[in-house]
């Protein structure tokens, strides 16, 4: 009876580290340390999905999706190659400017939409690092409805 006990305890505390190591590695799935997020007129979204496509013949667009299939953030990066990830830290540079756009200095544009409605990018900056296949992209940037602001860290899938 007494080496029953002792099983019946051991096994209990095994049960309770798998719980608990399983959940820490469902939570590694979804992003971490659950940083992935972007606060857009007073909302906090989770992003739940970042990838990366053609710009179309000029550069990478990069999209992380929100928590709903109506919102996402778009950065747009020009005078690259299609599916080009650029590291380092860019700032907004419009079309209109007068000053000339550097490909290693400045994105091209950006936007976030809400319940389907966009709001374009108007200044601010983007920070891209990359370490192995995993990146780390924060952006602090305004729009004509307020300041955008978030973080992602993972890995991008290409589409």
């Amino acid at each position: 009876m007494k080496h029953l006990k002792k099983l019946s305890l051991i096994l209990a505390v095994l049960s309770l580290i798998c719980s608990v190591s399983s959940c820490k590695k469902d939570k590694d799935n979804e992003g971490g340390s659950g940083s992935n997020k972007y606060e857009y007129q007073g909302k906090t979204v989770k992003i739940t999905l970042g990838d990366y496509r053609s710009g179309n013949g000029d550069g990478a667009w990069i999209y992380f999706s929100g928590e709903g299939y109506t919102d996402f953030v778009q950065l747009r990066f020009a005078g690259l190659t299609d599916y080009t990830i650029p590291t380092g830290t860019f700032t907004y540079k419009s079309p209109a400017d007068a000053t000339p756009y550097s490909a290693t200095k400045n994105f091209k544009g950006a936007q976030v939409i809400v319940n389907n409605v966009a709001d374009e990018v108007n200044g601010g900056s983007v920070t891209i690092a990359r370490d192995g296949d995993k990146y780390t992209i924060n952006f602090n940037v305004t729009t004509a409805k307020g300041p955008l602001k978030g973080s992602f860290t993972g890995t991008l899938q290409k589409i």
